[in-house]
């Protein structure tokens, strides 16, 4: 099969790879040609999706099955990518924990803080001087909309969320001019198991737009081939973010602990 010339590549980086978001963005760039590493720590789950990959567009994969939340994670990429010209690093994979703050054990909450922030920041500086060498790269790093406010009964998340926001987009800034593209991604509620295997908390009964994977990589790809720091996938979420900002954060943060509120379970409440 013939593909067009990469943007980026030949090879690109995807944490979280398996499933949700990543798996989109793994099966829509594997469709422009681009050969997937595939990261994570579901060693089977990975192995199907790599197979999946190379049997539908007969492209290359690598697997690296690593806890991303483990302080020497970094240093198991490095080792099993170094052979690789890897082009574009999609920095997506995230947890969440909801609850109220106070009724979420510590210990999950700072394993939570370190998958959401400094394991998007150790992939970041590094691939970002790997592809400021070779002359040209791209960094889609997956936020959310949960961190364009404080979002009650995900505190934690909408903070970590909120951080790869700002750091994104100023990094987006500082590498004008070097040929290496950074962008943030922030989708809303997406048809994933994230939304949808809570029982206990049913997040897709609440009156949000549910968006479908494939739709909200192609909305973060387009936007890192164009260069821009920060794009917010889908129309409705742009508006609800643009109404947000016209009656400020409170009111934003108001409205979503009112919808939360409503769904977490007593004993993940307050009162």
């Amino acid at each position: 099969m013939t593909h067009p010339p990469l943007q980026f590549g030949p090879w690109a980086l995807i944490t979280g790879a398996n499933s949700g978001i990543g798996a989109a963005f793994a099966d829509e760039l594997a469709a422009r040609g681009y050969n997937i590493v595939l990261v994570g720590r579901q060693k089977t789950a990975i192995a199907q999706a790599a197979r999946d990959l190379i049997q539908k567009h007969a492209i290359q994969t690598q697997e690296v099955i690593v806890d991303l939340s483990a302080p020497d994670f970094l240093r198991q990429i490095s080792d099993q990518t170094s052979d690789l010209d890897i082009g574009l690093l999609v920095s997506n994979a995230g947890g969440d924990a909801m609850g109220a703050l106070l009724r979420i054990e510590l210990p999950k909450l700072k394993q939570m803080l370190r998958l959401n922030t400094a394991t998007h920041l150790e992939l970041t500086h590094h691939f970002g001087q790997l592809f400021e060498k070779r002359g040209g790269g791209g960094i889609l790093l997956v936020s959310s909309t949960a961190g364009l406010q404080g979002t009650p009964f995900l505190g934690n998340y909408a903070g970590s969320k909120a951080y790869l926001i700002n750091l994104g987009m100023a990094l987006n800034y500082e590498m004008r001019g070097t040929g290496v593209n950074v962008t943030v991604l922030a989708p809303g509620p997406t048809k994933t198991p994230g939304l949808t295997d809570k029982p206990a908390i049913p997040l897709a009964s609440l009156p949000a737009p549910q968006m479908k994977p494939g739709k909200v990589a192609q909305i973060g790809l387009k936007a890192l081939a164009e260069n821009r720091p920060f794009v917010i996938a889908g129309v409705m979420n742009q508006l609800l973010y643009f109404c947000g900002n016209l009656l400020g954060k409170t009111t934003g943060r108001n409205m979503w602990g009112l919808l939360l509120k409503g769904i977490i379970p007593k004993e993940l409440n307050i009162r």
